[in-house]
């Protein structure tokens, strides 16, 4: 099985188990400004991926991207010799909350024991388990690295309100309070389910196209 986004194995797996969702995907992957894939970053990347992360936590897409901004005008390439070489209040003048700063420094102190190598060969909850031990980093944060940094094909974050949002949309039958049959729903889309989270965030952000 594929490690990495596979989009025309979703599609052909959507249209067997759930034709709307192949639909949805057909029209997102051919549309004027397609569905975005991600693709999997190096791994000297991933400090900057968690950091970016923790930035985001809690503010608005255009607040953390003009404090991503400063923090990179500061410090160059994010990696954690470059975040270390700063002092809290270089980095706090960047916009950063005085939380986040601790968080971003201890995980750049302690980044060497992280097992970054291993990632691309070890199972979804077993890197969840590795991050999750970081400062700062939960759950959610760990799957959105999980689909967005090494571009895993079978990651559905239920603690994410937008793509919940956009699953409840697409499908008007299914509610919040009807757990078994989000479960149901989504357990359905495996082994596509970052494929399927794309397609619900995709539309949610473009209008809620019914097909």
């Amino acid at each position: 099985m594929s490690t990495t986004i596979e989009i025309s194995t979703a599609l052909n797996h959507f249209k067997q188990v759930d034709p709307h969702l192949a639909r949805l995907l057909q029209a997102a992957r051919t549309a004027p400004t397609p569905v975005a894939v991600p693709q999997p970053k190096p791994t000297e990347q991933y400090f900057a991926s968690i950091v970016s992360s923790i930035i985001s936590q809690q503010i608005s897409i255009h607040a953390a991207a003009a404090v991503l901004s400063r923090v990179q005008a500061l410090v160059g390439i994010i990696t954690p010799t470059t975040i270390l070489a700063h002092s809290p209040d270089d980095l706090r003048a960047c916009g950063l909350s005085g939380q986040k700063v601790k968080y971003i420094l201890h995980n750049a102190a302690i980044w060497d024991t992280v097992p970054i190598t291993s990632f691309p060969t070890l199972h979804d909850e077993a890197i969840i388990i590795e991050l999750t031990k970081l400062y700062g980093i939960g759950r959610w944060t760990a799957e959105m690295f999980l689909m967005f940094s090494l571009a895993r094909p079978d990651v559905f974050s239920y603690g994410d309100l937008g793509l919940m949002n956009g699953l409840f949309m697409q499908y008007p039958t299914i509610k919040s309070r009807h757990v078994r049959k989000i479960r149901t729903r989504v357990d359905s889309w495996s082994p596509h389910r970052t494929t399927a989270a794309l397609v619900l965030w995709y539309y949610k952000d473009n209008g809620p196209v019914l097909l």
